[in-house]
Formats: C-alpha cells, sequence, structure tokens
C-alpha cells in the first residue's frame, strides 16, 4: 500500500512538471532584413565607371554550370528531389537527399542562372564550406562596390560593414558569388554564384544603376502561391543543413506546425504588421494551444524584408537570439512557413505522453 502510495506522489509530481514545462517559450524581436531599406537610385545623364576587374573564373566546382542547359545538368546529377517555383521567373531545382550534399540551382528558360551550396561535401571553389573569413579575404578581391554590366546597362552594388562581414559580394569573370558567412565563427556556412541578371533582379544590396532598369516579371497569383511553398520548403530544408553542419540533429517536419507557421506569416502580410502576437489569434502559446498542439518547449523565429529562404535564414543565423533557437538541440519537430516576404519557422520539443511517462516509471519500480 505504501508503495502506491509513493507511486501516486511520484506520479502527481511528474504531472505538474509536464503541465508547467508547456510554457517555455523561446521568442524573440523578429528579425527585418536589409532588403527593406536597400534604395535604387537611378544615374541619369551620367554614366558609372565599371573599372574593377573580376577574379578568374572557376574551371572547376559547381558554378561551373551557370550558363549551361539545364538539360546537361539534369544528365550529370539526374532529376532534382523537388522543383519549386519563385517569384523571379525561375525554378530551384533542389537536391537534398543528402543534408551534406545539399545544393540548388536555379534554373530560367532551359538554363542554370545561379547556384546555392551549403553541403560540406560539395566543391564550392574556389571556396569552400567552412573556410576561415582571413583566408578568404586573402584570397579574393573585395571591395564595398561592385558593378555588373548587362548591355549597355551598369550596375553598382555597394556593401555596408555588415555585409562585408555576413554576406560578402566578390566579382569573377562573367559571373558573381555571394558568401554568407557565420559570424560567430567567422566561417563560410552558404554561398551562391550567378550571372549578372540574376544579381541584378534580386538587387541584395543597396543598388546605384545607369541605363534601364531590369526587374522580373510580375507573377501570377498560381505562381505566388506555389513560390510561398517553395520558400516554406527551402525554410526547412536549410535549418536542417546548417544543424548538420554544428553536429545538431536534424528536425521532423511538422504538418499542424506547418500550418500554422504559414497562417501567421499570411496574416502578418495581410494586417501589415511583423510580431509573435497576433491581433486576431494571441501569443504563440494561445495560437498553438488553439490547434490543439502539444509541446514540452517551443521557439518561434520570424522574419521580413528578405528576398528569399536563403537571407531569410542566414540572417537569423547571424542574430544571436534567432540563432540558438536555429541551433537549440531540445527542438525536435518544425513547421515553416512563408507568405510574400513574411517568414515563420516553430521549432517544439514533443510533449511526452503521460502514458509513456508512467511506463518509464514502472519500469523503474521493477
Amino acid at each position: 500500500m505504501k508503495t502506491l502510495f509513493r507511486i501516486l506522489i511520484v506520479i502527481s509530481a511528474l504531472a505538474i512538471i509536464y503541465y508547467y514545462s508547456s510554457d517555455s517559450i523561446d521568442e524573440y524581436e523578429p528579425l527585418e532584413g536589409p532588403n527593406s531599406s536597400s534604395p535604387l537610385i537611378p544615374k541619369t545623364g551620367e554614366q558609372l565607371q565599371n573599372f574593377e576587374q573580376g577574379l578568374p573564373r572557376p574551371e572547376k566546382g559547381l558554378s561551373i554550370w551557370i550558363d549551361k542547359k539545364s538539360s546537361e545538368l539534369e544528365k550529370q546529377y539526374g532529376e532534382p528531389d523537388r522543383i519549386d517555383q519563385t517569384a523571379f521567373g525561375y525554378e530551384w531545382w533542389v537536391y537534398n537527399a543528402k543534408r551534406s550534399k545539399f545544393v540548388m540551382f536555379g534554373v530560367e528558360d532551359g538554363i542554370v542562372s545561379q547556384v546555392y551550396i551549403s553541403g560540406q561535401e560539395l566543391d564550392a571553389s574556389p571556396y569552400h564550406i567552412g573556410q576561415n573569413l582571413d583566408e578568404i579575404y586573402r584570397m579574393t578581391i573585395v571591395d564595398t562596390e561592385v558593378s555588373a554590366t548587362i548591355d549597355e546597362n551598369i550596375y553598382t552594388f555597394s556593401m555596408n560593414e555588415e555585409d562585408m562581414r555576413t554576406r560578402i559580394l566578390t566579382k569573377f569573370d562573367g559571373l558573381f558569388a555571394q558568401l554568407y558567412m557565420d559570424s560567430e565563427n567567422e566561417t563560410l556556412n552558404g554561398i551562391r554564384f550567378m550571372n549578372s541578371k540574376t544579381l541584378v533582379v534580386h538587387k541584395p544590396y543597396e543598388m546605384t544603376f545607369a541605363g534601364e532598369l531590369i526587374t522580373a516579371p510580375s507573377p501570377t497569383s498560381y505562381l505566388l502561391e506555389e513560390s510561398n511553398l517553395g520558400s516554406a520548403n527551402q525554410l526547412f530544408d536549410l535549418i536542417n543543413s546548417f544543424r548538420i553542419q554544428h553536429g545538431v540533429p536534424e528536425l521532423i517536419s511538422n504538418e499542424e506546425l506547418t500550418n500554422s507557421a504559414r497562417s501567421h506569416s499570411e496574416e502578418m502580410y495581410t494586417k501589415n504588421y511583423l510580431s509573435h502576437d497576433s491581433p486576431s489569434n494571441g501569443s504563440l502559446k494561445e495560437r498553438l494551444d488553439a490547434q490543439g498542439i502539444s509541446y514540452d518547449e517551443v521557439g518561434e523565429n520570424l522574419a521580413s524584408a528578405y528576398f528569399d529562404s536563403i537571407e531569410a535564414v542566414h540572417g537569423w543565423l547571424n542574430s544571436k537570439d534567432h540563432r540558438e533557437v536555429m541551433l537549440d538541440e531540445k527542438y525536435t519537430h518544425v513547421g515553416s512557413g512563408v507568405f510574400m516576404n513574411y517568414y515563420t519557422q516553430i521549432l517544439i520539443n514533443e510533449k511526452e505522453r503521460m502514458g509513456d511517462k508512467q511506463s518509464e516509471l514502472k519500469d523503474l519500480e521493477e
């Protein structure tokens, strides 16, 4: 009888811990991307100079696929694991079967226009994932201004101090590279090679131009919807790619969390706000409780004004609080949602069922 009484006391204590632990919430100030304030400055009546010489174009590595036919790419690597639409007029061909070989190729009208690499096992020549910032500066021509030429048009991109630390733009012969740095470790954790048109359409930095401004075609509502879904899938791929880079277990995608994240991004866009607290659905805890989502601990990262998921996730990684959520080992499941340029990612440690706790307790008693 005394043994039974002790068991009941232990179960009650576990139940109390179980209940209050569900209030463990990590949420930090939402992140607003640099694209929210990057001006476009036309230079009419004067010509910009385009003096800087690019580095020799790499002769090996994945950047050699830029401006080649996608049919040749498919012959080499096979069909992509997924194809995501974008609002920029190109598709992402995603190869994500192995996180350490994660790569995405941008394909427009049958031509490879860009490639993004975060897999450590891939050839990102002349660089490599994990490379030290000092080494990159020694081997790379780095300037605060980089120019691109398309026909008679000249576009000059200006980097600020933060850009020079976290997303360096460098020029090769007929090619550009964005080097995404981990500011905490000062190492390269992602790289995007692209042609001139892709760089100009993205406008990732303050841009001054002389001539015609090139823009992406206006997407249809269907294409925007598909782009939102593709961007959410990329958030999931990217967070796991970086967790693997840092020796942290991968997260499992959760459909309920994904729906919640998507709904929050859509509401932030339609109601023009950026906050963890919804004017209609309340706090993160209230939102998840209303959907019946159980958890022991939960974290949420928000961002807006980034032109794609790559930029958003690298932004989170270089923000101390958001980084802690991304790379926290306690989280097991994730939901990712994107609507236009609003990004939401919800991470949880799933709540352990009381039946499981009682089973563990019984094993201990035996």
